[in-house]
């Protein structure tokens, strides 16, 4: 009798949120995981939860995804592997004020986190998926790729540009078998909006409605690769926001709501 190999996937950003939230549920699927970020005391928590709770394996890199080392620490261990059948792109962060007064360094620190580390990981992992014939992407961008917003530039950019790498990527690889996801969720309780960037971001201001967990997430983005479907928005109103940002008549009064940081 043929012995079933377990399935690994490998989550950056994964000592808390959403990349926590994918962890618990992969692992709840019999996923062995590695997972990927900087700070080392919530990954080795998280890792022997994981194994406890779960009864898979699980190993942690830690790693800063803004950085040329970081990148290649994490793509190595892809590498090494020899085959993830998930790669979830989920490490980011967000920034606040004008383009012009943000120091250029977060500017640079957030292309290689949302952008090149996803692109390199990538890169990585395909061709022993492609010769494996099997294997799923996620890169997590957000709602904001669809709404441009004063104030996170760079943001808004670099997760607009993860939205048609993804559909681009997923045209290429039709034929082999691997599926591409990029999952867009709107505000979502996690630790994002804890950092000083965001100390006077009040999440009282935002309507209920438009807030998700980070389980409702992570099960819209599992439903929506058994789906196919190359971009996923978790939420009714998420969907609902971006179809009228993306209309010709609605799209200024999104836009508008957007500057007030109602949105997104």
């Amino acid at each position: 009798m043929k012995k079933t190999v377990p399935k690994t996937a490998l989550i950056t950003g994964a000592s808390s949120g959403i990349g926590a939230a994918f962890a618990h549920r992969l692992a709840s699927k019999g996923y062995n995981l590695v997972l990927v970020a900087r700070r080392k005391e919530n990954l080795t928590m998280l890792t022997r939860a994981l194994e406890q709770q779960y009864g898979i394996t699980a190993r942690f890199i830690v790693a800063d995804l803004s950085c040329r080392d970081g990148i290649e620490l994490a793509a190595s261990a892809v590498k090494q592997q020899g085959h993830f059948d998930m790669l979830v792109n989920n490490a980011g962060f967000g920034t606040t004020g004008m383009f012009v007064n943000c120091a250029m360094k977060k500017h640079h620190d957030m292309v290689y986190v949302h952008v090149l580390a996803s692109m390199h990981l990538i890169r990585a992992a395909l061709p022993l998926m492609i010769a494996h014939g099997s294997g799923a992407i996620i890169n997590v961008a957000s709602l904001a790729a669809f709404i441009p917003m004063p104030g996170s530039v760079a943001y808004c950019a670099t997760k607009s540009c993860l939205v048609a790498f993804s559909e681009a990527l997923q045209i290429e690889l039709i034929s082999t078998g691997i599926k591409v996801q990029v999952l867009c969720p709107g505000y979502t309780y996690t630790e994002f909006h804890d950092t000083p960037e965001f100390s006077s971001f009040n999440r009282s201001n935002i309507p209920r409605p438009l807030w998700s967990s980070t389980d409702t997430v992570v099960n819209a983005s599992l439903n929506a690769l058994d789906q196919k479907q190359v971009i996923c928005i978790p939420g009714l109103v998420n969907r609902f926001i971006v179809s009228l940002a993306r209309n010709s008549v609605t799209g200024p009064f999104i836009k508008a709501l957007a500057k007030r940081g109602r949105v997104a």
